[in-house]
């Protein structure tokens, strides 16, 4: 049984509900149709998921992979516009330069090396800041490449859409008045049944309300719910958590190369499969 502060419902703050609602193809269809609407001018009819490899990478490859999940979507519209959106999810103003920098690679993804920029596609980047409080009162920011020209050919669809559930103004709650994106914004507000139970009565949009049914904590496991709980504990910390992910990471390795002795096999072997250095596989064996 998991002995530690109790979590009665989930948010999308944690990457088990985000991979888990975002994964579902007419969901995030929906979500992305209402996040753009203004940014498009035909709704999304059709998308693909698209490889991420370009963030996993590199020695920090375990905290990047568990600790950013991102997405990323080949989108065709209505009018058979073709584009490209990310979303990814951070707690506080931390995460800017990372959404900065993600998107950036998203955008210079569409180009092959050596090839020619005859087409070059609208890109959007849709960031949650579930913690931030922003020096606005927006629930939807946009960032874009812009010109201190008033006529410019520098006309590319670049754009960073930041999301601030905490600026769902309280008054729209209690006076049961939320527009389309505020409802998908109530995914991670709610943290306990009770409100949930509440704010499930505001919603009106099929896909919101199948998410928002998605969100409960009765269907994990729970080693799942460990996962929530190590996330809420140390993701304000990004030092100690990523510290606790690389003990985690070793421990693991220990445990595997202890078993790999235990059946004689060559500590070479053992030293490349790990990463665990020759002699102190030595030494656990004298051990």
């Amino acid at each position: 049984m998991v002995q530690n502060k109790p979590i009665f419902h989930g948010r999308l703050k944690y990457d088990v509900f985000f991979k888990k609602i975002f994964h579902q193809k007419h969901i995030l269809k929906a979500f992305l149709n209402a996040a753009l609407a203004p940014e498009l001018s035909s709704p999304i009819v059709d998308l693909s998921y698209e490889p991420t490899e370009f963030i996993i990478t590199g020695p920090a490859k375990l905290i990047q992979k568990t600790k950013h999940d991102v997405i990323d979507v080949f989108c065709i519209t209505e009018q058979n516009q073709r584009i490209l959106v990310e979303l990814q999810k951070g707690t506080d103003q931390r995460a800017m330069a990372r959404f900065l920098d993600y998107q950036c690679r998203n955008y210079s993804s569409q180009f092959q090396t050596g090839s020619g920029y005859n087409e070059v596609l609208p890109c959007y980047s849709i960031c949650w800041f579930f913690e931030l409080q922003p020096p606005h009162k927006q629930i939807k920011e946009i960032i874009r490449l812009t010109s201190d020209c008033k006529k410019t050919a520098w006309n590319f669809a670049w754009e960073i859409i930041a999301l601030y559930p905490k600026n769902i103004p309280e008054s729209h709650i209690k006076r049961q008045q939320i527009n389309q994106l505020e409802e998908w914004l109530l995914l991670d507000v709610v943290q306990d049944t009770e409100t949930a139970r509440a704010m499930h009565g505001l919603l009106r949009t099929q896909e919101v309300k199948e998410a928002f049914s998605q969100m409960d904590l009765s269907d994990l496991s729970e080693e799942q719910i460990r996962r929530i709980i190590f996330e809420e504990q140390y993701a304000e910390n990004v030092d100690l958590y990523e510290e606790k992910l690389r003990e985690r990471e070793r421990e693991n390795k220990l445990e595997i190369a202890k078993n790999f002795l235990a059946q004689d096999i060559a500590i070479d072997i053992i030293a490349r499969s790990t990463g665990i250095e020759a002699q102190e596989l030595e030494k656990i064996k004298q051990s």
